[in-house]
């Protein structure tokens, strides 16, 4: 729909009958695509007659109402820097906390709102008006009490009607689907951005992380488990599939993959080759959700030959030491003995024994082994 520059004008009541599958259709659409809000915006736009339709993610922070996230009709985005000078500003008295107790779904309007004083509301419309934009009338979801999602309609500047009793009739009527398509579309972005946050965490980790399912295809990799698999000599991908270099570890690794194996784990490689580790994790069934291909599984990979880099920085933030009591401990992590520490410091060996006394005794590790342990079990270490 490309929407013309000027409102249409007044509501038409024939035009409610022919559009209202249409536009239920329209809200649906919108819940995961940006694109069909502004499509949703347009329609809305030129059903209700209106110079302006916004959809807005308001979020509480002391005593105001911040907008988070705005989708608005074609014509609005190209007047957007006109508009937001005040109306998307604090000085709009609308964007202040209510007064009263807020409602799970609020159909309301500037003329009507007891939220403002008779000096809110001069002030409101003489700032509207400096921006291009008349009164407005909503309806308003809240999702909970320090959220809100709102479909804000403002007249042209200069057209000072309040909502109309068909407006108010069509907006009743969108009510109850409104109200539905805001929970879907909260609840996929609290999934989308749940989704990130693991990306994100799965990217730091220091073992490769891949999700394939039963045929080797693989649906997600992490940063570590790309650049294992691009270098791999051992294990690779081909054409988006696990591929090992010998048929009896394609074996073994289909066999782990679907479930034949003993063992949940998995040495691939050896005599001329490195040695991969992998562990297979089925992710946990949930009932009525199909949104994983059924055999997806997740595989940990690590090369044992691989060294680890360990911070002496991140140790001594983590565990209370010195710059060279962290120093010691990250080269006694990275497999070097207590002489080739001092050696490359240029002290003597009974020097770093001292140093080594003073990190058992802050660590709480009774001995070397020990301290190793707990430092490779912290997150002090990346790959290296």
């Amino acid at each position: 729909m490309v929407p013309s520059s000027a409102p249409s004008g007044a509501l038409d009541r024939g035009i409610m009958a022919t559009l209202d599958d249409q536009l239920i259709a329209m809200l649906y659409g919108a819940v995961d695509c940006d694109q069909r809000w502004v499509d949703l915006m347009n329609m809305l736009r030129q059903r209700f007659g209106v110079e302006s339709v916004a959809a807005q993610y308001l979020v509480a922070t002391h005593n105001d109402l911040m907008p988070l996230w705005c989708s608005r009709d074609s014509v609005s985005q190209s007047r957007a820097a006109l508009h937001d000078s005040w109306a998307n500003s604090l000085a709009n008295p609308r964007f202040r906390r209510p007064i009263g107790p807020a409602r799970d779904m609020e159909i309301d309007s500037d003329h009507r709102s007891v939220d403002y004083s008779p000096q809110d509301r001069r002030a409101l419309f003489d700032g509207l008006a400096r921006c291009g934009l008349g009164p407005a009338f909503w309806i308003s979801q809240q999702i909970d009490p320090e959220r809100h999602f709102t479909l804000i309609f403002h007249r042209a500047p200069g057209d000072a009607r309040d909502m109309e009793a068909s407006e108010h009739t069509l907006l009743q009527a969108m009510a109850p689907h409104f109200g539905q398509v805001v929970r879907l579309w909260e609840r996929l972005a609290a999934a989308e951005a749940h989704t990130r946050l693991v990306e994100q965490a799965g990217e730091g980790m220091m073992t490769a992380l891949v999700a394939c399912d039963g045929g080797l295809r693989t649906h997600w990799l992490n940063a570590h488990a790309r650049h294992l698999l691009d270098n791999g000599d051992v294990l690779g991908l081909h054409r988006g599939r696990l591929a090992c270099a010998l048929r009896a570890d394609q074996e073994r690794l289909a066999a782990l993959v679907e479930g034949r194996s003993d063992r949940p784990v998995v040495a691939l490689g050896g005599g001329d080759l490195p040695i991969v580790h992998l562990r297979v994790q089925a992710p946990s069934a949930v009932a009525g959700r199909f949104a994983l291909h059924r055999d997806t599984v997740l595989l940990a990979i690590t090369r044992p030959d691989r060294a680890l880099r360990y911070d002496p920085q991140d140790i001594a933030q983590l565990f209370g030491l010195t710059t060279t009591e962290a120093a010691l401990a990250a080269s006694l992590a990275a497999g070097a003995s207590v002489c080739d520490f001092a050696e490359a410091r240029g002290v003597a060996e009974g020097t770093a024994r001292l140093h080594l006394k003073r990190v058992l005794a802050k660590t709480g590790a009774g001995r070397q082994s020990e301290l190793v342990r707990r430092i490779c079990l912290s997150v002090a270490g990346r790959p290296a």
